[in-house]
């Protein structure tokens, strides 16, 4: 998958730096943004840019919990959680969720992150793909390529006259 877009939300910059070489290091192909780590900068930012393909986010924030980031946001992308805290896990799925991964975060826990967030978007892209097939060939259909005539029966001096179409240079208003 290339052309994938990634941002990572998190407060502590040693933090981030480590899991951008990770990501880096599995899929050196993927653009990676580090947002700052506060909510107030986050929601900026998701408001006047393209949202990314997927968010790695800390739950804890430098100014609060993510989850109110989420409403405020209202991400469109798809969202790994890395944090210290468990509890926060079953909270974590009812929204954009994919996966929660548990600091420190182990390279091979990563991968399986990143082989989900694949999965997933390649499962969308195929029913998109279908849909798309699908709407095509409704749309002929519903609305069938037009049937235009290709001659025209003229009447003078009292006798009929064909015209093909392509034998006439100029249309008759």
């Amino acid at each position: 998958m290339n052309n994938i877009q990634v941002a990572i939300i998190e407060d502590e910059k040693p933090a981030a730096r480590l899991l951008e070489g990770m990501i880096k290091k599995l899929r050196p192909q993927w653009d990676i943004i580090k947002i700052p780590g506060s909510i107030e900068s986050s929601v900026a930012w998701f408001a006047s840019h393209p949202h990314p393909d997927i968010v790695f986010l800390d739950i804890q924030l430098s100014d609060g919990n993510s989850f109110l980031f989420i409403e405020q946001a209202c991400p469109t992308s798809l969202i790994i959680f890395t944090t210290a805290y468990d509890e926060y896990a079953v909270r974590a799925f009812t929204v954009n969720s994919i996966d929660y991964l548990l600091k420190p975060i182990r390279q091979e826990r990563l991968e399986e992150a990143i082989q989900k967030f694949e999965h997933v978007t390649s499962k969308y892209n195929q029913k998109l793909l279908e849909q798309n097939d699908l709407l095509e060939v409704l749309h002929s259909l519903t609305y069938p390529g037009k049937k235009y005539r290709t001659r025209f029966l003229i009447s003078g001096n009292e006798k009929l006259i064909t015209l093909q179409v392509e034998d006439i240079p100029t249309f008759i208003h």
